[in-house]
């Protein structure tokens, strides 16, 4: 569902877009359109108006046959024009058609120009003056009025001359007045100093298609993206499934092993525990990075059975191996695995070849992500610790745990983070708190390791400190099984101490001086 709507969400967000600027660019298009078209309009009203004038110049002194001439010839030479009048003061009029003027027949009308219906049917445009003199008009036919809108209007745009509240359009009709344009982009224009008004409007249905047709390339590019990341997914799903498969082939062909790193006093140097890590060779790509595999294996939902292969594995080696009493293995868990009952019956049979040896089985959860709060996880938590395990924060100092957090689970071992050590010397705010977290750790009785320690500097600085025990390369990188036996009894651990004690003893000489 998600990648089928991907494709799409490209193409109307794209469209989208395109739509937004065809209508700012056909907006500035009936912008320029409305103002040639005002200018042709405001020529043909200059024209009636200057009529307008010389029909006030006609004398009505004299009777109304004299008269009459000279408003039709005014009539004759003014494009559209249809009727002249001009009424004087004293109620005596003319009208430049042949028939009698009635006053009385007068359309009503008090506005300099309007649209009118006259008696015969006839739609006009009426131009008017009054004054104390009298009042003249000059009638133009809607017809010719509507001839000039449309030698200008657009297959797309349509144009309206408006007056007042009415509206003539382009096949001479009077309509009322529709702001809004009946749906679509709308603008309005003013004519021969505000009398009149033009409206040119363009239907949505012809804006959108424009914008389909003028804004191909957007919508190619929206589509050939939307294709690429519709790839891109399928793919990211594909290698998802097929590193998923992987690893659970590996662990069926017991592709995965273990390293061992130790964990040593800070004082002596002597290797008190190790952290078992596990490593990935595979059959076509070799060593695989331990940080790629496992979090491939937690999107896939296998961290649990790569841990249970694990701690069988581990069961297996150290059967073969004479731990130092008192010796903590540690083994990483996932946090929701500790939320699971079935980690007690998993540790079982390692807890057997541990007791054997007096030795200590440690199970680290991560600081990144929080433990499992419910009453499953407290139980399981509950039974491991009868059964003498214990428990270690590792990666402390990168995610969320609290004082809270660290009572509520009764954490044995913090195993701070390695960033903390490499920043001493670098980053105050980070050393500031490892000096803190000693006293804190006495608070909750809870022991520190400090990982990532890579120089005597670093153990020296530590050790000062009174930290207990430390982890890192300076002391052993992660190592086979075979290596860590033979690292820990043919005499490296032991010189390693040798030389230990003596860094401490020429520090302590120094400070008696």
């Amino acid at each position: 569902m998600v990648y089928a709507a991907v494709l799409p969400l490209c193409l109307l967000l794209a469209y989208a877009l395109s739509l937004v600027m065809t209508c700012l660019q056909e907006r500035a298009q009936l912008q320029l359109k409305a103002e040639s078209v005002s200018r042709q309009m405001g020529e043909h009203i200059a024209v009636a108006m200057s009529a307008l004038g010389q029909v006030r110049g006609v004398s009505l002194q004299n009777a109304c046959i004299q008269a009459q001439p000279q408003l039709a010839a005014i009539v004759q030479s003014t494009p559209a024009a249809v009727l002249a009048l001009s009424l004087g003061g004293d109620g005596r009029g003319c009208a430049s058609a042949a028939t009698a003027f009635d006053v009385s027949a007068m359309p009503a009308g008090t506005m300099p120009v309007q649209f009118v219906q006259t008696a015969d049917g006839h739609a006009v445009l009426r131009l008017r003056q009054q004054s104390e003199r009298g009042l003249v008009l000059l009638d133009l036919d809607a017809n010719g009025v509507a001839q000039w809108l449309k030698s200008a209007e657009t297959e797309a745009a349509h144009l309206q001359l408006i007056a007042g509240t009415q509206s003539l359009d382009t096949n001479g009709r009077l309509v009322a007045l529709d702001e809004t344009g009946g749906g679509g982009l709308v603008y309005r224009v003013a004519v021969a100093d505000g009398l009149l008004s033009l409206s040119l409007h363009e239907p949505w249905s012809v804006v959108l298609w424009r914008s389909l047709v003028w804004r191909l390339d957007t919508l190619l590019v929206a589509l050939l993206a939307g294709l690429a990341l519709c790839w891109a997914l399928q793919r990211q799903r594909m290698a998802r499934h097929s590193s998923a498969w992987e690893i659970a082939q590996g662990i069926r062909n017991r592709e995965f092993f273990t390293h061992y790193q130790p964990i040593v006093t800070a004082d002596m140097g002597e290797c008190v525990g190790v952290e078992v890590l596990a490593r990935w060779r595979h059959p076509v790509q070799g060593a695989i990075r331990s940080e790629l595999f496992i979090a491939a294996a937690a999107d896939a939902g296998l961290l649990v059975p790569l841990t249970r292969y694990l701690i069988r594995r581990v069961t297996k080696e150290l059967s073969q191996v004479v731990l130092p009493p008192g010796f903590f293995v540690g083994i990483n868990i996932a946090a929701e695995h500790l939320g699971m009952p079935d980690l007690v019956e998993d540790c079982k049979l390692l807890l057997a070849v541990l007791r054997e040896k007096k030795a200590v089985l440690v199970l680290e959860v991560s600081e990144r992500f929080p433990l499992p709060e419910h009453r499953v996880a407290q139980r399981v938590v509950q039974d491991l610790r009868q059964m003498g395990v214990k428990l270690a924060l590792d990666d402390f100092g990168i995610g969320h745990a609290d004082r809270n957090y660290l009572r509520r689970w009764g954490f044995d071992y913090l195993k701070v983070e390695k960033g903390y050590v490499s920043a001493l010397g670098k980053d105050s705010f980070r050393a500031n708190i490892l000096d803190g977290l000693l006293q804190t750790s006495q608070q909750l009785g809870v022991q520190v390791i400090v990982k990532g320690v890579e120089n005597q500097g670093q153990q020296n600085y530590l050790l000062v400190k009174g930290f207990e025990y430390l982890q890192g390369f300076y002391f052993g990188k992660p190592m086979t099984l075979n290596h860590f036996r033979q690292w820990l009894y043919s005499g490296i651990a032991q010189d390693r101490k040798m030389s230990t004690a003596a860094v401490a003893g020429g520090r302590q000489e120094a400070g008696g001086r």
